[in-house]
This record gives structure tokens, sequence and C-alpha cells, in this order.
């Protein structure tokens, strides 16, 4: 009787069946380290709570309870209904061809009943028999039964879970890190089943790959780049082997250069999915035998400057800016999905042979990858200063202490893969991510909800008569791209001071421009001035979107007060007169839509909405100022002074903004 593998060869060849012995080499054996190994020097930096959820969330797998996205749990059932989105219930078709699937992206999310065929189980069940051995018989029985199982509902091209060739990608990887894991432990998968699987992911993501060229050239392209990798390095013994090794190699190297800028910034103006670019890569380098191109660890060092400079060194977050769809290749830690130091840990062992972070749960995705010798390399610590990134249009102004700072959006869209956020401004204090970014909440969701958290509203800046800065022409695609420019970063010591505008409201009548000045008082006073240009009366909607915590509110007052474990921080906005302006805060809001935060894909949060909604005669200027409570100023004539809490500061608000006061050091 012919094997399926026999008629996927005639069907990829056109009839014309080719005999293949299928292996895979021991460059997967080189790639992934050993578990014991793993297991000998990152127990001990465990907590033994991390350890037990860990073996927690592999039980839980067991009986299909797997979590997504890093985050909610959900229930697939113990035999997995592969086709059920588990958010909503719907059922998508088996028997369509994957190409046509895209076609009903309205019926739900795609990415919901996509996430559980990532196999993200497969990395916590083999990490869990790692550092609890008694396991291994069990999960390595479980994971083996779950990936036959998918193997028989989704054959060759057919479904939903053939649409997408990156979805492949991960899903073999995970299975290949399952396969070296648990062979090492004695309990060893289906070999056979997983070359075949690896075959087929790299013959469809070849077929395929033009349309990535074209259309999703970004982690996607990269991530298909190192399926066909894979296919070229572990099945050597394949016709196509040497020639999908160097069209990865190519386009890998190729899209270093291209998709990280310069300064270091990504091409899709997300710090998810540049996380998710630099896994790639390291996935990549670790099968390369840990010796992969220049190209490569140039775009790791320079990705590595860019997102440390907006990492809040308490938690290891970043603010949440950008598409963010919950993607992580390689689960490979134990800490929460929004810390990026494990990933950061590691680009920079690879990529400059020295470590960022003390020993911690941080390194075990450096272990896993890069073996865990490479633990022992010294460590130098990031030094945190204010920094701009003018090609990226990314700008951070630091305090002289840790967990104070703000990160500044201010740059040109040169790429359609953005948000409508021009000249957004997180802040972080004492730690505290006291005014945030929404998030991105659900790709494929209603419509509604795509649109508040992707458009202008719902972030940290302003709109003019209702208008996004660019238009939302349909759900992935704006036009007219946001020009904007940067007109002043500097760090005086005392003082550090950002300013820039955009020209997305040019497009309207009387040519109307939005520029925002940013001052930090070094380390716990923000002034932002908002200035608005242009002729005639307009209205102007002036948002900060305050983070997870207890708040009051003075309507009067114009006043957001957020109640944070580091103390009361407050916001107010002021005209330049500085009188309070009417300001309304809504909270979890769904008529309107309004007050939402989304740090994990799928999971919305209520937070504060601090809305202040004018018209006026342009020029016109609203001053925002945030401190921790008590602040208090004055205001003669365009000169502002400034108290909060002993930190004083003088200002010129006027064609120019001007520091009087900190003298600068």
């Amino acid at each position: 009787m012919r094997s399926r593998l026999d008629e996927f060869v005639d069907f990829a060849f056109g009839g014309n069946s080719i005999p293949i012995d299928l292996q895979i080499g021991n460059a997967l054996v080189v790639a992934i380290a050993d578990p014991a190994e793993v297991c000998h020097i990152m127990a001990p930096r465990l907590s033994d709570l991390a350890r037990k959820k860990l073996s927690a969330a592999a039980l839980n797998a067991v009986g299909g309870r797997i979590c997504c996205f890093g985050r909610w749990v959900a229930d697939f059932g113990r035999e997995i209904s592969w086709h059920c989105s588990p958010y909503d219930g719907v059922f998508w078709e088996a028997n369509l061809h994957g190409s046509r699937v895209l076609r009903c992206l309205h019926r739900s999310d795609i990415k919901l009943v996509w996430e559980v065929a990532r196999f993200p189980q497969a990395y916590v069940m083999a990490r869990a028999a790692t550092f609890d051995p008694e396991l291994s018989l069990e999960l390595s029985h479980i994971l083996s039964e779950q990936i036959r199982s998918f193997r028989i509902a989704n054959p060759f091209g057919q479904g939903v879970h053939w649409a997408s060739s990156q979805e492949l990608v991960f899903r073999v990887m995970a299975w290949l890190f399952a396969y070296r894991v648990m062979g090492a432990l004695a309990y060893p998968l289906d070999e056979k089943l997983l070359t075949n699987a690896l075959y087929e992911t790299a013959v469809h993501t070849d077929r395929y790959l033009a349309y990535a060229k074209l259309c999703v050239y970004n982690n996607h392209l990269l991530s298909e780049a190192f399926g066909l990798l894979l296919g070229g390095i572990l099945l050597p013994c394949v016709p196509q082997a040497e020639k999908w090794r160097m069209n990865a190699l190519k386009i890998l190297t190729d899209e270093a250069t291209r998709q990280v800028a310069d300064d270091g910034g990504y091409i899709q103006n997300s710090h998810n999915y540049h996380r998710l670019a630099l896994q790639v890569f390291l996935l990549a380098h670790a099968f390369m035998g840990h010796n992969s191109p220049d190209p490569w660890r140039f775009a790791m060092e320079r990705s590595l400057d860019f997102l440390l400079a907006h990492q809040n060194e308490i938690d290891g977050r970043l603010p949440n800016y950008g598409a963010n769809d919950g993607g992580m290749p390689a689960i490979l830690s134990t800490c929460d999905f929004s810390d990026f130091r494990p990933t950061l840990q590691a680009a920079s062992i690879a990529s400059r042979g020295e470590r960022l972070y003390p020993p911690g749960p941080w390194d075990e995705e450096a272990a896993w990858l890069l073996g865990p010798r490479k633990l022992d390399v010294p460590v130098r610590s990031p030094n945190r200063t204010s920094v701009s990134f003018p090609s990226s249009g990314y700008h951070i102004l630091r305090g002289r202490g840790w967990g104070s700072f703000s990160a500044f959006r201010c740059g040109t869209v040169h790429e359609r893969f953005s948000q409508i956020d021009m000249l957004h401004l997180d802040v972080w204090w004492r730690g505290q991510n006291v005014l945030i970014d929404p998030g991105s909440y659900l790709y494929n969701g209603p419509t509604e909800w795509h649109n508040h958290f992707y458009r202008t509203a719902s972030h940290n800046t302003a709109m003019i008569d209702g208008q996004d800065q660019m238009l939302h022409h349909r759900k992935w695609k704006n036009l007219y791209w946001t020009k904007a420019r940067l007109l002043r970063f500097e760090d005086r010591g005392g003082y550090a001071v950002c300013e820039g505008e955009h020209y997305g409201y040019r497009r309207q009548r009387d040519q109307c421009v939005h520029r925002r000045s940013v001052v930090l008082v070094k380390d716990e006073l923000w002034i932002v001035v908002d200035t608005f240009t242009g002729e005639g009366e307009h209205s102007v909607r002036l948002h900060w979107l305050g983070g997870d915590f207890p708040y009051s509110h003075d309507p009067g007052g114009g006043s957001l007060q957020l109640h944070t474990p580091s103390g009361d921080f407050i916001i107010h906005a002021l005209n330049i007169d500085g009188e309070p302006l009417p300001a309304t805060v809504l909270s979890g809001s769904e008529q309107p839509i309004r007050g939402w935060q989304s740090r994990y894909y799928g999971e919305k949060t209520p937070v504060p909405s601090f809305e202040v909604s004018v018209r006026r005669e342009f020029p016109f200027r609203i001053v925002t100022i945030l401190a921790p409570v008590p602040v208090s100023w004055s205001v003669i004539g365009n000169h502002w002074n400034l108290d909060s809490d002993g930190i004083r500061a003088e200002l010129v608000i006027g064609a120019e903004l001007r520091v009087v006061r900190p003298v600068p050091e």
C-alpha cells in the first residue's frame, strides 16, 4: 500500500514520484542543548513556584487546557478539536483548501484557532519534563498523540492550518524542539512522522514564498525563510535541500539589513514583532551551528540597542507599541510574555558574547539555543540614557534613576505596517507604566474593536476635527502615510527635551499641523505642550490613557490621579494661562468604546481614559503636567513655574519652548 508521503510526493512533483529517505540530521542536536545540561544550570535559577507552574501548565495541556498567547488558558478538550475557536466556538471548514480559508475571516479571528496549532504546549511539555523527569513518559505519550491527531485531522494543503506558511514553520519547530528534548530524556517522539511533517512544511513554504515576498515582507518572510533553512539543514538527502538552504540564507541575510533599520528600529513599528524577528534569527543562528552570517549579528546588535533603550529595567517590559498579536515562536522561559529579558539576553550573548543581566530565569532561552556554557560570559549592563532613533522615529527621554522614562513616537511612516499613533507618548514612573499604549486586542474580531485599538483615538496623542492622522482605508491598509519631523532632541543633565510635529492633517482644510514638545525634569516631572497651527476654528481632542491602577478624577480641575504601588501620579490638562480644561474620564466603556488596554492578545482590561475636547481658533495650545502628587504651578505671561515635591522648573512657553530652570549641568 502506498503511504501518504508517497501520495504527497506525487502531488508535489506533478506525479513524478521520487524515492526519498527522510531523516532528521545531527544538526538538531547541535541547535538545541541537551536537557540534562540545561536543567543543571537553570534549576537553581528558577523559583519553586515557577517550576510548579511549568509542571501544572504541562499537565493542563495533557487534558487539552492550553495557555494561549502566553496569557490565558483555553479548554480545547482532551481530544483536541483542531478547527474550533475556543474563544467563540466557531468552527472552520476542515475540507476547504488552505489558500481559500482567508476569504472567511469575517466568521471569527483566525488567530484564535491557529494558536493551539502552533503547539505552544510542545515547548511547555518538553521543558516541564526537563525539570521534572517523572513527568517525561506521560508528557511524551500525550504529545505524540496530539501530534498524530493533528496530522490526521489536517492532511496536506487542507483547512485553516494550511492557510499560512508561517504557522506551519512555527508548528514544526515546536515539534522538533520537543523531539530533541524528549529523545534525550529517553522518551522519543515518532521520527518518521516529524520528518514527513518537516518535508511537507518546506515544500509548501517554498511553493508560496512569492506571496510573502510581495505582501507580507516582514516577520512572515523571515519565518518562512527559516522554515526553508530547517528543511535544507535537517533533511540533507532530499533533492531540494541545497536549494532551500541557499534560498533561506539569502533571504535571511538580505532581510536582516532591510527589515532592521540602521538605527535598530523594525519595519513593522512593533516591539512585539521586533522580538519575534529576533527569535527567528536566534533560532536560525542555532541551526547554523552558532556560526551565522555577519548581517544577522549586526541586525541583532542594532535591535538590542533599540529595544534596550525602551526597556523598563525593573520587570523587562517595553511600551506596548504597535501591533501585538501575542506571537512568540519559541516559548523558552518561565518569564511573563511581556518580559523581553529572555530574548534580549540570548541575542546579546549570540551577537556580542556578553550578558545584559545577572543570572535569573531569563537565562533559559539562551541556555536552550546557545548552550549552557555560554551563560558564563561576562555581564555588561545596559547604559540607559536619553537616546533618539531618528530613522525609525522613536525617542527616549530618561531620568537618572531606574524606572522613570518616556518614549515618544515621531517619525515619517515609511511602510504600511503601522498603527495610527503619531506623537504618542508612553510614560514610565518609578517602574510603573502610568501612561500606556492600548495594544491590539484582536485582529479579526468585531470591526469596531479592531478600529478602536488601531486608530488614533485610543493613543496618547491628539485629533483635529475628529479625523485620524491617516485614512484607515481597510483593516490592514492606511492611505496618506503620515509625514513627521523631529525638531529638537537634547539631554542637558538636569532635564531632557524632545520636540516634533506631524503633517497628517494637512490633507484636511486649513493646513493644520500638530506639534508636541516633551520636557522631562529629572527624574519625575513631565511638561507636555501640544501646539495646533493652521487657519480658522477647529475642534481638538487630547487623549491620555492611564495604566491599570485605581484612580480618581476631578472633572472641573482637569485632572486624573492614578494610585500606583509607587505612589500617586497625576495628569493635569491646562490652557496656556494655566487654567484647568474640562475633561472627562471613562474606563471600560463600550458605548462609546473607550478606556481599554490589551497587553495580551485576546484580552482587554478597563483602564482610565482622560479626554479633553475643545473647539478653538488656531493657533492654540494645551499644556499637560505629569507628576507625582503634590504638584503646583504659577503662570505669569508666558513664564511657567512648577514645583513637584521639591523638583522645580521654570519654562518659557512661546513660539519656542525654553527651559530656564533647572540650569543645565
